[in-house]
């Protein structure tokens, strides 16, 4: 399959032209996140668990093995009708993960981006667009689309409870038919 531009690749380009070309040409001069980098990477991770412990009976496409058994075990989850962690499908030569797909009614699904930050960027209307782009194509009826991020009016008590560390904003997202 050949992917040309991923929703990471995509954002990328919005936000650094330069970083995109050398993605494409020049990877190995990349360099690899900083200490400083990395524990936000690390930080975003941690947010995405706790996020996964609002759906429980959700599954998550292991990609591990392959590009395209992560892909086919995605489509196998949306027959199933099951929320799905790290979705992944392909429109026209496009590529993304969707953070969690939870099925809606009978044949729709909400489409929710998890964030670490407080409120919605304008990078993330960029990221839920593409990926809307992309869900709807390959055939995905959206119902809603959300973006989940933390709450900062939220003060720990014991133990951090994920129902109220975050916050889901509902992103405009026009319904399909």
């Amino acid at each position: 399959m050949n992917i040309r531009i991923s929703k990471t690749k995509y954002l990328n380009g919005l936000q650094c032209k330069k970083l995109l070309w050398y993605i494409y040409n020049e990877p190995d001069v990349i360099p690899e996140p900083d200490e400083a980098t990395q524990a936000i990477f690390d930080q975003g991770h941690l947010v995405g668990d706790y996020a996964k412990k609002l759906f429980p009976k959700a599954v998550e496409v292991d990609h591990t093995k392959s590009f395209e058994e992560g892909l086919e075990s995605t489509k196998e989850l949306i027959l199933k009708r099951v929320p799905i962690f790290e979705a992944a499908l392909t429109y026209k030569n496009c590529y993304a993960r969707a953070d969690i797909l939870e099925p809606v009614g009978r044949d729709k699904w909400n489409l929710i981006e998890v964030k670490s930050s407080t409120e919605m960027k304008d990078v993330n209307y960029h990221d839920i667009g593409f990926q809307y782009y992309l869900y709807t194509g390959a055939g995905l009826k959206i119902n809603k689309c959300y973006l989940m991020c933390i709450d900062n009016t939220y003060i720990r008590k014991g133990e951090i409870e994920p129902d109220k560390l975050l916050k889901k904003i509902d992103h405009y997202c026009p319904n399909v038919s």
